[in-house]
């Protein structure tokens, strides 16, 4: 099976971009494509919406753009987001799933605002293998202090993020892409860089692997497309791929591990945006699987309780940042606010 993975933060934009991103992405031959997309709309737009049922306009936007291009050759058959954070899923015919997607979305941090979120489909294909696409936006910022947070918000998605049950880590693949944020120090080579240097201490993204990277820093970019002299280059969009391995397992048994070949990584020259996109292709072959199942190698707590203390945490976290934005910005609502605050005092002073 082939699967192809795009990550695009759009820096807020819209429609120019979509029609480039949607023709570079469905170029090459794929079974199964999921496209993540991080700053899709303005912030305090998002966040005060975040826990919507139905897609924002900009989200239908994409998949509209998607659509157009893929002219019914394969199926959206999940989109979702979260805050400014996307995914959509498209399948061939040969690929769609037999049973229903299952979503799941948190924004990350200890308020778990949505300004920095992570969102996931998971899709049960071949013989009852269950992949997993995570679209996430982690925290920004240089230094040991913004590493920290970015190991912290990838293990709040491990946590948060769960299917009927089944926690990130305990899908049989995950492909995970979005704009992580991690920085290349002030020598802005790849060899400093700080996602390479968590993924070898396990700090985040254990047992999660990335093929090599061969293109040039995906941030930040002028209008022009050179780098911003002001900010150090770095490679912050990338996909990883991460395969569940029960070592106890013969090779020869069900529970064999899937096999994920990359065939291709490389970014997308797609100008508009203050980030380049990055585009992978997979070969994932699945295991046949009986229905005895296994635990993970890398377990995380999952509370049941604790994933909805999150998600009423965030709603309220979202929509009070989301509302002081949109009175901060806006002065007629503003005044309007003060002028209800002000008969409301006079009625109580009366």
């Amino acid at each position: 099976m082939l699967v192809a993975v795009v990550s695009f933060n759009l820096a807020q934009r819209k429609d120019p971009l979509l029609s480039a991103l949607a023709a570079a992405s469905a170029a090459a031959p794929f079974d199964v494509l999921a496209v993540a997309v991080q700053e899709l709309a303005p912030f305090a737009e998002q966040m005060r919406r975040s826990h919507a049922t139905r897609l924002s306009p900009a989200m239908r936007r994409i998949v509209a753009a998607f659509d157009s291009e893929l002219a019914g050759a394969a199926a959206c058959v999940a989109a979702l987001e979260h805050g400014a954070v996307g995914l959509a899923v498209w399948a061939r015919p040969s690929a769609c799933p037999a049973q229903p997607p299952i979503h799941a979305k948190t924004g990350l941090g200890p308020l778990a605002l949505s300004s920095k979120a992570a969102v996931a489909v998971a899709l049960r294909l071949g013989s009852s293998s269950t992949v997993a696409f995570v679209s996430a936006h982690l925290p920004a910022g240089t230094g040991p202090a913004a590493d920290r947070a970015r190991n912290r918000a990838f293990w709040d998605a491990a946590a948060r993020l769960h299917f009927a049950g089944r926690s990130l880590l305990d899908c049989h693949s995950v492909f995970f892409a979005g704009d992580l944020n991690y920085r290349a120090g002030l020598s802005a080579s790849f060899a400093d860089d700080g996602l390479r240097r968590a993924m070898r201490c396990n700090a985040a993204f254990p047992a999660f692997t990335e093929p090599a990277v061969a293109f040039r820093p995906t941030y930040k970019l002028l209008a022009s497309g050179a780098y911003d002299p002001r900010r150090t280059p770095a490679w912050c969009d990338r996909i990883l791929a991460y395969t569940r391995h029960n070592p106890a397992a013969p090779p020869t048994s069900d529970d064999s591990s899937a096999s994920i070949t990359c065939l291709r990584y490389w970014s997308l020259p797609i100008a508009g945006s203050d980030h380049l996109p990055v585009y992978a292709r997979f070969r994932l072959d699945l295991p046949h699987l009986s229905n005895h199942d296994h635990h993970p190698d890398t377990p995380v707590i999952t509370d049941p309780l604790l994933r909805e203390y999150h998600l009423a945490l965030g709603f309220v976290a979202d929509r009070a940042a989301g509302t002081a934005h949109y009175l901060l910005t806006d002065p007629a609502a503003l005044l309007l606010l003060l002028a209800v605050l002000a008969a409301i005092l006079l009625l109580m002073t009366t």
